[in-house]
């Protein structure tokens, strides 16, 4: 028999809105949403006494090989992404990274992701690097795709080239996923002409950063109906500027958010909110709306990525959700101001993850063991042990290493 369980008193996103609503989960799926479920004796019952529930977050780009800290230059600014490959990888923090066995970076990585509330990650690499970590890691990676590392004079190897990686993306309906316009020199900007030129822009099309486009560019990517990534943070810190990202949301452009790789990129997924919408604000003196930015981590990725009805959370669908208890009124969207211990509760594909002490009960029916962590004094359950991945990277190093993405392992 299915494991079962039923969130009762929340608030549910649906059409845009936060909605009184109660769910039923059933194995991987969501079996029922109404505003009111009738349950048996027999059922478990998580009363969440009026908190809010949305999709699970989505982050759109990340290199989860890189999850290792601290950050990499700042003050001296770029051209190009690839001066900035250059200095990290000359720096001793990659030499550090190099010690640490992939397994336990790619776990790092996607537990950083997990405690800002995200369920999937697309993790820009091929797959040979990619296979080995799918289906055992806390979160999902966005398994299907086709890619490129980027277009222009210095680009990896990556894939079969844009042309060939495109067209195999229209024959089996995947997003093809390349860097683009990356950085503010002559080859960025002559990129998405490039890309053209391949025939590989298009529906299909999801293009990291686009930093250099103007109003010309950001036309034909829309009349495309290419999605793009935006990496504020990351981008900020390499080349001391972003994407006119104003201008690619008043032309329709499918928009989503993504971290970027940590060296250069925001420490988790609610850092890069806040940064996404104070960088907005400065740049064009309006708001950035709350429900913009939720779409940017829920509906616009599933777009972009193919994943399916990019709709809130409903009957039938992959049980991926997260419960948040945040200050704000129980109608009122508000996730730019979400820090980790305002997550309540984490499901992926249907099993609890991450928790409040709270719900110790859910994690004990599900037999799932965990591990207690700590946000400040803020006590939560998380499956899985990252504080035994921080001790492996410890070791490998020969002394204490701490990450800031991680939480405290004690009050």
């Amino acid at each position: 028999m299915e494991n079962s369980f039923v969130i009762k008193n929340g608030y549910l996103y649906q059409n845009r809105k936060l909605l009184p609503s109660e769910i039923r989960i059933t194995g991987e799926k969501i079996q029922t949403v109404e505003t009111h479920i009738s349950t048996t004796k027999e059922e478990f019952i998580l009363d969440i006494s009026e908190k809010k529930i949305y999709p699970g977050f989505i982050n759109s780009h990340d290199h989860l090989l890189a999850s290792f800290l601290p950050k990499i230059g700042g003050n001296t600014k770029h051209q190009s992404w690839l001066s900035y490959d250059n200095l990290y990888k000359s720096s001793g923090v990659f030499a550090e990274r190099q010690q640490v066995d992939p397994e336990i970076l790619y776990y790092l990585g996607a537990y950083k992701n997990l405690f800002s509330g995200v369920t999937s990650v697309f993790d820009h690499i091929p797959h040979t690097v990619q296979n080995p970590f799918r289906g055992i890691l806390p979160v999902k990676l966005i398994a299907d795709y086709t890619l490129a590392h980027s277009v222009g004079t210095y680009s990896l190897g990556w894939g079969e080239g844009p042309a060939l990686e495109y067209r195999m993306a229209e024959h089996a309906n995947l997003p093809f996923v390349t860097h683009l316009g990356e950085g503010l020199d002559e080859d960025s900007k002559q990129s998405l002409r490039l890309l053209e030129k391949m025939s590989a822009l298009g529906e299909h099309s999801v293009l990291v950063h686009c930093l250099p486009f103007g109003p010309k560019e950001v036309q034909k990517i829309a009349e495309k109906n290419a999605s793009v990534v935006w990496c504020p943070t990351s981008n900020l810190h390499i080349f001391g500027k972003t994407t006119n990202i104003k201008l690619f949301l008043d032309m329709g452009v499918n928009v989503c958010l993504g971290t970027d790789f940590s060296p250069s990129g925001a420490n988790n997924l609610l850092e890069e909110l806040k940064t996404a919408k104070a960088v907005y604000f400065e740049s064009y003196g309006e708001t950035l709306s709350e429900d913009t930015l939720l779409r940017m981590i829920t509906e616009n990725p599933k777009k972009a990525f193919r994943l399916g009805n990019p709709s809130s959370i409903l009957q039938g669908q992959i049980a991926d959700l997260i419960v948040v208890n945040d200050t704000s009124s129980k109608n009122e969207i508000q996730i730019s101001n979400l820090e980790p211990k305002d997550i309540d509760l984490i499901v992926v594909d249907g099993y609890p993850i991450y928790g409040s002490v709270a719900y110790q009960n859910l994690f004990s029916h599900y037999q799932i063991q965990t591990e207690s962590i700590f946000w400040g004094k803020e006590e939560k359950l998380v499956a899985g042990s990252p504080k035994r991945l921080l001790n492996q990277v410890s070791s490998s190093l020969g002394y204490k290493k701490e990450l800031a993405f991680l939480p405290n392992f004690s009050k």
